[in-house]
Parts: structure tokens; sequence; C-alpha cells
């Protein structure tokens, strides 16, 4: 959306929010008369600018905010009385009724009635009640969206025991379906057949399956063939992720006691992020040749040879690894690591720290990230020593331009390992240093300490933040 559009939708939302409220209105009657007239009061100018703007741009704007917020608009003049029944998108939220089911669901049936748009482009409905007989509204209400050509779908209910909502089996169907939404409480109940053609996102948060059939959730995959966007974030049930298209992947699994299975085989997989609290002795990765950035944070396991085996043609990598041991990788090389962003609270870091070094050889890029919460919710110290490499690796002597380290404290391990980097790294450019809230005692002696290392490089620039 240009800046234009983003000034404009701000406008238009203004004078929605103001109708919404009926501020703006004021009641006139003219002298010697009875007849008493609705004024809009609010700055001409504004409101010029409004009415000369394309039908199309108006009924985008319009399709940004819910239907009842779009509604009132029809106040505004003739050419807008008709104008919000064209909009291409119907939007809900069930706390604008104040949790009464009956009159919710009359305005969304009305609001489907009214809606003469060509094409459904959006439906996002928002239910914070968990009244039980909703379940058969929903799933009609997104067959009547689909049958409209609908191109983007949200669902998105409270977290519920009680209700548990089955969709439709023309959403398994849909030709035109690019982007699909379903968060809680909802159940995936997939029939054999599935083909939906055009979508190419899907986000899955907290979303159940049948207790009878575990598969549906790779069978909805399998029916995806153009898919290039997933995230799902969940700890229910086993599952596939086996999807030749996909290209940009997030994954949560944020449950301690979890041992949920899963299996990722992504061949064009490009983007990556994960958050994982499970031993990955439970999780398989395999063929991913084109990802190129990464970010990690997983807490458990032992798996780390198995995992970082999995990520070696990334380019760009953010890795938080808190695991009981740490178990040096052989063979893994990052022949094509440029950017490594690693955190530090953990009783194995710089085992990790010179890992990641030696097994890296074209590194241009490195930050560390000590973070108090980090150390604190892992509940394992930093080691006190630093223990160099037997070789100098190869990105110190040929590549690493920048160093930074975020929350650096200047303890024993942390001034060997810093001083060895700037010892050794000949291209290093740029050196940051920035420490954790301490008085300006200890900032000045940390300071002090970096600057008396003889570097490298002859050019590199020492910062201290």
């Amino acid at each position: 959306m240009s800046f234009a559009v983003i000034i404009i939708t701000i406008v238009v939302s203004f004078f929605i929010s103001q109708l919404r409220s009926m501020k703006p209105f004021r009641f006139l009657q003219s002298a010697g008369s009875n007849r008493v007239e609705l004024s809009l009061v609010t700055t001409s100018s504004y409101m010029d600018i409004i009415s000369h703007l394309p039908d199309d741009l108006l009924l985008r704007i319009l399709s940004f905010n819910t239907t009842k917020d779009a509604i009132p608009t029809s106040l505004l003049s003739k050419r807008w009385r008709s104008l919000w029944t064209l909009a291409p998108g119907l939007g809900f939220e069930d706390r604008n009724h104040n949790g009464n089911y009956e009159r919710c669901t009359k305005f969304v049936y009305k609001s489907f009635v009214s809606n003469n748009a060509p094409v459904l482009e959006r439906f996002h409905l928002g239910l914070v009640t968990g009244y039980p007989f909703f379940a058969l509204d929903i799933a009609q209400w997104i067959h009547l969206a689909v049958i409209r050509h609908l191109r983007e779908l949200r669902i998105e209910t409270r977290p519920s025991k009680q209700v548990s909502i089955a969709l439709p089996s023309t959403l398994y169907t849909s030709e035109t379906l690019q982007r699909l939404t379903l968060i809680n409480c909802l159940l995936l109940d997939v029939r054999a057949h599935v083909l939906i053609p055009s979508l190419k996102t899907l986000s899955l948060k907290f979303v159940t399956c049948s207790v009878t059939d575990k598969t549906s959730l790779q069978r909805l995959l399998s029916g995806c063939p153009n898919l290039e966007e997933l995230s799902v974030e969940q700890d229910l049930i086993d599952f596939n992720i086996v999807v030749p298209s996909l290209q940009r992947l997030h994954m949560s699994q944020q449950s301690f006691e979890s041992r949920r299975l899963y299996v990722l085989d992504a061949p064009s997989l490009k983007y990556l992020k994960i958050t994982d609290t499970v031993s990955w002795n439970l999780r398989q990765i395999e063929n991913m040749p084109e990802l190129v950035r990464a970010h990690v944070n997983i807490w458990g396991g032992d798996s780390t040879q198995r995992f970082l085996k999995a990520l070696t043609s990334v380019r760009h990598l953010t890795l938080s690894m808190t695991t009981p041991k740490f178990v040096n990788p052989s063979g893994v090389i990052f022949n094509q690591l440029v950017h490594l962003v690693l955190c530090t609270f953990s009783g194995h870091c710089w085992d990790l720290v010179i890992c990641m070094l030696q097994d890296s050889p074209k590194l241009r890029f490195l930050k560390l990230i000590d973070d108090e919460l980090g150390i604190y919710l892992s509940g394992i110290d930093i080691p006190t020593g630093w223990k160099q490499p037997r070789s100098v690796p190869e990105c110190l002597l040929h590549s690493l331009e920048a160093f930074e380290w975020f929350g650096y404290r200047g303890r024993q391990g942390e001034r060997e390992m810093a001083t060895y980097v700037l010892k050794n790294a000949t291209c290093l450019k740029t050196e940051t240093f920035s420490p954790l809230p301490t008085d300006l005692g200890e900032k000045y002696q940390m300071l002090k300490e970096l600057a008396s290392v003889a570097t490298a490089s002859a050019s590199c620039q020492l910062f201290f933040d």
C-alpha cells in the first residue's frame, strides 16, 4: 500500500470512528420551520478530498474495516449510501454485539445478503464468546464466503473445550482461496479429496484434529500444491510437513512436556523460523538445500549434530540453543553462511561459538547476544573460562568484517573470547560492544581493557555503546 493510500485510509477511518460514535452530527432547525436536518460537523476540505477519490480506492479502504464500522459511511452522502454494499470484504467481531448471539448471527447473515461485490476478497471473523451453537453458523458463513470466490479467510475463536467448529467441505476444494488463517478450537476434518490450488499462505494456531483421524493436516498440506508460506503453532498432534513448493515456514512448539513428532521436508524452503522446547530426538529436519535465512530458538534436546546439519545451506542465521549437552557436529560446514547471530545464555555457549567460527569459512558478520532474561530462564551460568580453538578459524583470517556483542559484561571468559577475535580477525572493520546496564566505573574499565587490545586489523574501529 502506497503512502498516499495509507494517509487516506487514516482519514477515512477517522470519519468512520466519528460516525460510529455519532459525535460529528448535530440537529439543525431552520428559523420559522419545523423541519429538522441532520448536519455533519467536520472539515469540508477533508470531505472534498474524499469525495474526489475513485470508487475502487474507497472500496479498498472500506474493506480494511469491520462491516459494522463500514455501514455508517452510508450517512456521508448519496454517493456513499450503497458504497459499503460493494466492499470486497466482510469482517465481524462479536464483541460489538455484547455477547448477544441472536443479534450477532442476524447481522452476519444480513450482511452476506446485502453485499453485492462480484468477488468476496476477504472474510474475517473474530469470536470472543464460546457459545456452542455458533459452530453451525460459522460453518455456514464460511460456505457462503467460499462460494463467492473467496480469496482470504481468517477465523479466530476464543479457546474453549466446549466448542469445536468443523470446517465445511467446500473449503477444501476452493479454487480461489489464497490465504487461510485458523486460530483456536477449529476442527480439521479433512475429507479424502482436498485440492486448494490457489492457496499460497496457511496459518494454523492451536487447531485440533479429529481424535479418530490424525492425518488431516497431512492431507490438507498435500492438497495445496502451490503453498508458499506456512505457520504452525500447536502441540496437539504428530505431523509431517512435506511440501515441495514451500518457501517460508514458521513453527512454534512451546510445551516443555511435548512428546510430539514431526518431520520437515521442504526442498524449496528459503526462510525458516523455529521456536521449540522439546528433545530433538523427536524431530527430523531434512532436505532444505535452498535455505537462505533461519531463526532458531531451541530449549532442551541433545541432537545438535543432526539439527545443525539441516541448516548448512543457510546464509543468515540467528541461533539460540539451550541444551543439556553440546556435541560438536563433525563434518558439518556452513559454506554459505555470512551473517551469524548467537545467543550465549547457555552452559555450552563457548563450545557453540567455537564450533560456528570453525565451520563458517565465509562468515562476514558475527553478533553475540548475552540476554539476562534468557540466562534467568535457562538457570544456567555462563562458563567463566574461554578455551581457544586449536587453530585460528578461517573466517577470522580471511572474511570477518564486523563483530558485535550485545550484553557484554567484561567477565573472564568474555574478555578472553573478545581478545581472541580482535587479535586474529585480520579483515575486521568494526567492533561494537553494548554492555548491560552497569555503573560508569565498570563501563570505563571494560572500555579500557578492550581499547588496550592490539588488533590484527589496522583499520578496525572500536565502538562502545
